[in-house]
């Protein structure tokens, strides 16, 4: 009998971890999902431009943190070709002026890849 109530203790008490476990994993998920990144000042990633090249390509201008970032995109996953200087990064940022429409415009993309590209050679 005693060993009965040794397993039947057992196996409540395996239960019991269980369910807590499960319960946790839920209320963590629901309170602490978002929780981290809004705590540490809000929206940490943003794409400033992006410039499609043919189906499922494309070229993105990421704002991660306070670097800028140059990045590919294609069906086999996200590639960095470079990081950018914090001044050509500030220009792709949209204006938070009251201005018109005209102060709103991030620099011509085609401008951004031939400076790039002259960049690249000096090296």
């Amino acid at each position: 009998m005693e060993p009965l109530l040794s397993l039947i203790g057992l196996l409540a008490v395996f239960l019991l971890v269980l369910a807590g476990a499960y319960f946790f994993t839920r209320w963590a998920g629901k309170n602490l999902g978002g929780g981290f990144a809004a705590g540490l000042g809000g929206r940490r990633l943003e794409v400033l431009d992006r410039a499609g090249l043919g189906k499922d390509q494309a070229l993105l201008v990421v704002r991660a943190g306070e670097r800028y970032l140059l990045l590919g995109s294609t069906p086999a996953g996200v590639t960095l070709l470079l990081e950018l200087t914090r001044e050509e990064g500030e220009s792709w940022k949209l204006s938070g002026s009251s201005g018109g429409p005209e102060d709103r415009k991030p620099p011509d993309f085609l401008a951004l890849m031939q400076r790039l590209r002259e960049k690249s050679r000096r090296r």
